[in-house]
């Protein structure tokens, strides 16, 4: 087993035609997200898990949930399957559930329209909206910019869109977290192969004009890294399929973020 923290950084406080098709499960921007209460020791630290990119290998998510001490949290940041169904995801959804009492996720490009309903359905999906725990706030949006047929994609303006309609119910919130799947453009946690910026304008606009504490995201499996920009710290969590991921640590005014993997 491979275990520890390849960086760390410490912060303050479906096809083509599937764009613009609305979700049933999306809330009024206008609406404040409850705070609710984690089970855990007062004054203990929030542990939060974020998994992108499992591409629908339920091993590695049983592996990267056995390697972590109890998660309050566990963030599943898109591309859950790999053009499977929503059956396959709730699947996963339920191991993931079975293994922390929170469970939060996004779709990407490899999931579909479908299954980000499916997430909604089963009360875990966070495109265009958010939960609060405590001091930390959640946001999330799935998909990414257009790029091919087959994927599930949105316009940047659809995804800026859904970006602060979820940010304005948790934006009472000490730390503010958003999960995408898509990367910020133009940074290094976007840079693909071949040294094309293939990250969304939307999520970077997003960040340099909100500056949230955390923005989990995957999508660039060779792009995996922690970045800052401004206050805000940016993580890519890598190919979950093979065992990476990222754990946030929240205590007081302060999160610990660092990038992990295990052997799958």
């Amino acid at each position: 087993m491979v275990r520890g923290a390849a960086e760390r950084v410490v912060g303050g406080a479906a096809a083509a035609s599937s764009v613009g098709e609305p979700l049933a499960g999306r809330c009024d921007s206008h609406r404040h997200a409850t705070f609710k209460r984690l089970l855990r020791p007062e004054n203990s630290t929030v542990r939060i898990v974020s998994i992108t990119d499992l591409h629908g290998r339920p091993e590695a998510l049983r592996a990267i949930l056995a390697d972590v001490n109890k998660p309050d949290i566990v963030l599943l940041g898109g591309d859950i399957t790999n053009f499977g169904s929503p059956s396959e995801a709730e699947r996963l959804v339920g191991l993931a559930r079975q293994m922390a009492p929170t469970v939060l996720a996004v779709a990407g490009n490899c999931d579909s329209p479908a299954i980000d309903q499916r997430l909604f359905d089963l009360e875990v999906g966070l495109h265009g909206r958010g939960e609060c725990f405590e001091t930390v706030g959640i946001h999330g949006v799935s998909a990414i910019p257009p790029w091919k047929r087959g994927m599930y994609q949105l316009t940047e303006e659809e995804l800026g869109a859904a970006i602060e309609q979820g940010h304005a119910m948790i934006r009472e919130a000490t730390h503010r977290i958003l999960l995408a799947h898509v990367p910020p453009k133009g940074t290094k946690v976007d840079r693909t192969f071949f040294w094309i910026h293939a990250g969304s304008a939307a999520v970077r606009s997003f960040i340099d004009r909100e500056e949230p504490s955390v923005v989990f995201c995957g999508h660039i499996h060779e792009g995996r890294g922690l970045e800052r920009l401004g206050k805000t710290t940016v993580c890519n969590c890598g190919l979950g399929a093979r065992g990476e991921y990222a754990v946030a640590e929240v205590l007081d005014n302060a999160i610990d973020v660092s990038l992990r993997a295990v052997r799958v």
